[in-house]
This record gives C-alpha cells, sequence and structure tokens, in this order.
C-alpha cells in the first residue's frame, strides 16, 4: 500500500472532525407505556370520584393536569393560564310553585310530572282530547282533523296507535316521542299539553302495565314552547270523557356547575413555521358516582373511574405531548394540546372552545384535530380511526403510519359522532377519532385501571404523534369534506327535505345556531351564514334542534319556504329551496 501524503492525511482528519462534529438522525422517542399506565391509575383512582362534574376529584384532575402541562413545558392556551372555564347544566329542579288544576281541584304532585322540555309559565284553558296527538300523512293518520284546538290545553295519549301503521321501531320512535307530541300541539296553536298513558284497545287486547313517569332530567336543547305534564293513569283516565278544565303551573330552573378545560401548546420548532395549528384532544371528565342515565349500572353508587373513557385519552395526550416536545425540531405548525371536560354531558367543553377559542387558535384557519376517546383496550393490534371521510387526504396519509406502528387501523365515517371531534369537524376542521372498541365495563364502575391496555395506548399515542408531525409539513390544508348533519341523538332516519346546514349541537338559546352550511346547499343559495340563528322556517316557529328536524321531516324537496334568522342584531327573512333531506345508509 503505498504510503499517504500530508496533504491527504489532513484533509482525512478535517473531513473525520466534521463527522463528528454533525448531529446524529435522532430517531423519534419510544412512547412511554409507564408513564402512561401511572397517568390513568391516578385518573381513574376512586380519590377522583369519578371526575364528576361539581365533584372534588374532577378539580383535582383540572389542577393536576395544569401541574403536568407546566412539567411539559408548554404554553398557557386558556383564557386564565391553562384554564378555560364554562357553566354546565347538572340539574333540573321542579319549583314549590309547580301545581295542576283540573275543574277546580288540585291533582296530588305524586301523579303528575313536567316534562324535561316544558317551557316555564301558565296556561289555563278547557281541554281538547287529540288522541295520540299524531300528524302523519303519509299513514294517513290525522289526530288533529276536524280539530279546533286554538287556545286549548290538549289531552294527548302517550306512545303510539297499536296496528300495523305504526308497527315499525322507526314510526314509533318517531310519533311516540314527547317532545314530537308537544312540537305538533304548538303548531296546532294549544297552549298546554296533559300526556297520559292510556291507550286506545283494540278487540281482543288487555291493557299494558302503565308506564312510569319520565325522570325530571335536564334537557338542555331548548323548551317547547309550551307547559307540557305527564300523568299517571289514575289522574289521567277521567279526562278522555266528558268537559274539563284545568290551570297548569310550570315552575323549574336548571342548575348548573363550573368545569374547565386544559389547554395548552407544543410551539413549532421552525423557525419558519406554516399557518394554521393542530389540535389533539380528549376528554377528562366522566360519570362520578353515577346515579344518571349516563350510567349502564344506574343503580350503583360507586365511583365510576373511567380508566378507558377516558383516562385512557387523557394519559394519551399527556404522553403525545412528551413525544412532541422532543421532535420540536420537526414541527412546522404548532399543536394544540386540548383536555376537555364536560364530554359526557354533551361535548360542551369542546363546543366551549370551538364557540370561543382561547390562546390564540383560530378555527377557520386549524388544519385538523385528533380525538382520543377510550383507546385504553387495543385488541389484535386493531384501531378505529373514525372520521377518516372528513378530508379527502386521511386514508393515504394515514395507511403508511399505520403500517410503520404496526397497527391495523380500520378507516371510515364522517366526522359527526358522539365525542369532541364533532365539535370541530361541525366548525369545519377536518378530524380524526381514535377508538380502541366497546366493551362490558363502559360506563360501569368495573371500568378501572387495571383493565387498560398501557402498551397498547402507548403506541396509539405514537402514531397520533406520527401524524401531526406529518400534518405539520403539509404545504396545503386538507380538503374538507363536508357530510348531511344528522337528527339529535343519533337518529338515522331520513328526513323529507334538507337545507344542507350543519347545527350548533351545543347551543342552548332559542333557535338553532348555524356552524356552516354546504356551498352548493339550499342554506348558502339563500344566503345563510355561520352562525346565524334560524327561528321560523315555513311558517313554524324554531325554538330547538327538534323543530328544526320536524320541519324538514314533513317538508318537500322543490318547495319554497320562508326562513327567518337572527344575524347580529338584525332578523331577517329569506327564501329558501328545499334540498333532498338526509336518506337512511
Amino acid at each position: 500500500m503505498p504510503p499517504i501524503s500530508p496533504l491527504l492525511k489532513t484533509s482525512l482528519r478535517l473531513f473525520l472532525l466534521m463527522i463528528a462534529a454533525a448531529p446524529a438522525f435522532a430517531a423519534p422517542p419510544a412512547p412511554d407505556a409507564g408513564r402512561i399506565r401511572k397517568d390513568v391509575e391516578w385518573l381513574a383512582a376512586d380519590e377522583r370520584q369519578g371526575r364528576g362534574i361539581g365533584t372534588a376529584g374532577l378539580v383535582a384532575a383540572e389542577e393536576w393536569l395544569a401541574v403536568r402541562y407546566r412539567e411539559l413545558g408548554l404554553e398557557p392556551a386558556g383564557d386564565d393560564g391553562y384554564f378555560q372555564g364554562f357553566e354546565v347544566p347538572m340539574e333540573t329542579v321542579q319549583g314549590a310553585t309547580t301545581s295542576l288544576v283540573v275543574d277546580g281541584k288540585p291533582v296530588a304532585a305524586e301523579n303528575f310530572r313536567l316534562a324535561a322540555f316544558t317551557s316555564p309559565g301558565e296556561a289555563s284553558a278547557p281541554l281538547v282530547v287529540a288522541g295520540y296527538g299524531i300528524t302523519a300523512p303519509d299513514l294517513t293518520h290525522d289526530d288533529y282533523e276536524k280539530l279546533d284546538v286554538k287556545g286549548k290545553i290538549v289531552v294527548l295519549r302517550r306512545f303510539t296507535p297499536t296496528g300495523a301503521r305504526f308497527a315499525s321501531e322507526d314510526s314509533q320512535r318517531r310519533f311516540g316521542d314527547l317532545r314530537y307530541k308537544a312540537f305538533n300541539a304548538r303548531e296546532h296553536g294549544a297552549v298546554g299539553v296533559l300526556i297520559v298513558d292510556w291507550p286506545e284497545l283494540m278487540t281482543g287486547e288487555t291493557l299494558p302495565e302503565e308506564a312510569r313517569l319520565p325522570d325530571l332530567e335536564v334537557d338542555s336543547k331548548g323548551d317547547a314552547g309550551l307547559p307540557v305534564m305527564v300523568l299517571t293513569r289514575a289522574a289521567g283516565t277521567p279526562l278522555f270523557t266528558g268537559e274539563h278544565t284545568a290551570k297548569m303551573v310550570a315552575d323549574m330552573r336548571v342548575d348548573r356547575k363550573k368545569t374547565r378545560n386544559v389547554l395548552g401548546w407544543v410551539r413549532a420548532g421552525k423557525a419558519e413555521k406554516r399557518p394554521g395549528a393542530l389540535v389533539v384532544g380528549a376528554h377528562f371528565d366522566h360519570l362520578g358516582l353515577g346515579g344518571h342515565s349516563g350510567s349502564l349500572a344506574p343503580e350503583s353508587q360507586e365511583p365510576h373511574n373511567g380508566a378507558d373513557d377516558n383516562a385512557s385519552g387523557t394519559a394519551g395526550i399527556l404522553e403525545i405531548a412528551r413525544l412532541l416536545q422532543a421532535r420540536r425540531g420537526e414541527l412546522e405548525r404548532d399543536v394544540l394540546i386540548a383536555a376537555f371536560s364536560g364530554e359526557e354531558y354533551g361535548l360542551l367543553g369542546s363546543a366551549a372552545f370551538a364557540r370561543q377559542p382561547t390562546g390564540g387558535y383560530v378555527s377557520d384557519t386549524a388544519l385538523a384535530m385528533i380525538n382520543l376517546d377510550m383507546v385504553g383496550r387495543l385488541r389484535d393490534d386493531k384501531l378505529q380511526v373514525l372520521g377518516a371521510a372528513s378530508a379527502a387526504e386521511w386514508n393515504e396519509l394515514l395507511t403508511p403510519l399505520c403500517a410503520q406502528r404496526k397497527l391495523e387501523c380500520k378507516m371510515g365515517g364522517d366526522g359527526y359522532g358522539p365525542s369532541d371531534q364533532m365539535s370541530f369537524y361541525t366548525a369545519g376542521t377536518p378530524v380524526l377519532h381514535f377508538f380502541t372498541g366497546t366493551h362490558e365495563d363502559y360506563h360501569k364502575p368495573s371500568d378501572d385501571s387495571g383493565k387498560v391496555n398501557a402498551e397498547g395506548t402507548a403506541r396509539v399515542a405514537a402514531l397520533a404523534a406520527d401524524t401531526l408531525v406529518a400534518l405539520s409539513r403539509r404545504s396545503e390544508k386538507l380538503t374538507y369534506v363536508a357530510a348531511t348533519a344528522p337528527p339529535p341523538q343519533g337518529d338515522s332516519r331520513s328526513t323529507g327535505a334538507g337545507l344542507g346546514t350543519i347545527p350548533d349541537y351545543a347551543d342552548d338559546k332559542p333557535g338553532v345556531r348555524i356552524q356552516s352550511a354546504r356551498p352548493d346547499s339550499a342554506a348558502a343559495k339563500a344566503g345563510i351564514q355561520p352562525g346565524d340563528r334560524i327561528v321560523e322556517l315555513g311558517g313554524s316557529q324554531i325554538r330547538n334542534i327538534y323543530d328544526y328536524v320536524y320541519v324538514l321531516r314533513n317538508a318537500k324537496p322543490g318547495d319554497k319556504a320562508k326562513i327567518v334568522v337572527i344575524r347580529g342584531e338584525q332578523r331577517l327573512e329569506l327564501e329558501v329551496t328545499y334540498d333532498e333531506g338526509r336518506r337512511r345508509p
């Protein structure tokens, strides 16, 4: 081998020094299942009292999250440090002056109950029996035919008639709904509604067992516009014969309690950041000690610890924050870490943030939102990725990332659904919801930390971090895909007509606030804008999302109608031509 020249030796020495001085390629940090396990154990401990609204355990969780954010180096993104406060309607209370007097005689309090959606106030009028209170031209049934109930209190039968016309589950649910009966009575001019489980029987039928009076639970979707009471058979059956008058006094209030979202920023490390933020969120509240309709063990008064729902998601976003802080140099967009409260009461925390963002977050420029809700039971490497139809690019972007983490991702569905991603989707942001599936412990005291697969949650967190890093580098926004909004409560029945709007389901003020409308929709063509509040449609008063659905269900595509909206301080009358309604999948 020939000798190496001094010049070549010097060059080699400099080259080796340059290699030694150059930064080594940093592999993404590994997710830490141990941290996740400890976080889930803390959040789901009995001492947290099921993280119910109004409990000291939930307040402790809020404070604990703020400390964790600070330890992770997150920048505060609330309107009070890391916190954003809001109120949750917790309990509907029947007031002392609530009463029902029939023919001058008081009805005993145990024989009637206010409907949760009743309007506070009084009604005093003659009674008119109106069958089941159903108007259904498609079923050739109209209980109000030839009846004049204007200014009267109507007496209605609960549920639906027997027989073939109302045999389907859809018909029974649609026309047996107490809200529908109240809406239809108001549409016909009634000033009050009394409902009794007193069915008309066909020949040979026996009287079924009496249904219990409905609970007076919180119903934050707006009132019916008139007093509504449900009576026992003992008090109500005499009203179906003879002439009677009644005075209804509906005295009720809704008690509210305060809670807080916990919000922090992972700031992008690139000197020149791209516009638009990313969000990764999870709700940290749960059902407290049970005892209400959300629990699937309603008789239990034990802590519903919600280890999977959703201590797992909360621990997941903390791990994502740690992973992203370690990868800040790769981030080209800021990422908001959002722990939401009030989800179990109707996505209230995420809706409050989407309606009034804090920390400089701008909804119009946001790129995407990823929601972790129930990610603690990964089985057979299978992960459900809901909301994948909310942007055209999701499948292409996620497929290689899922393969890299050795996860079998089942992708599909629009951005609607009973979790916090819906609040962002309805505001026009593409979303994903990571979900490891349901199980027998859902909404029961048995959802404890020992059953959480921390290693699986860590893998889901790592996938979310990978996705956020990849999204942060995109030069263009995702292509948002709007889907027709479903009726409330996940009801998938078809409607007669549609407007192409996306309502604000968490809004609790009179009317229906519109988040957005498809560009080519009937609403957009009529001039309806985001933030408009619909208060009248087709001659019917719209007090809530249910009224809106009832009117659309009876409308026909192609028909024209007057629509009245409140825009700021203005009351505007517009004309709309109905689109085709939502159809059953």
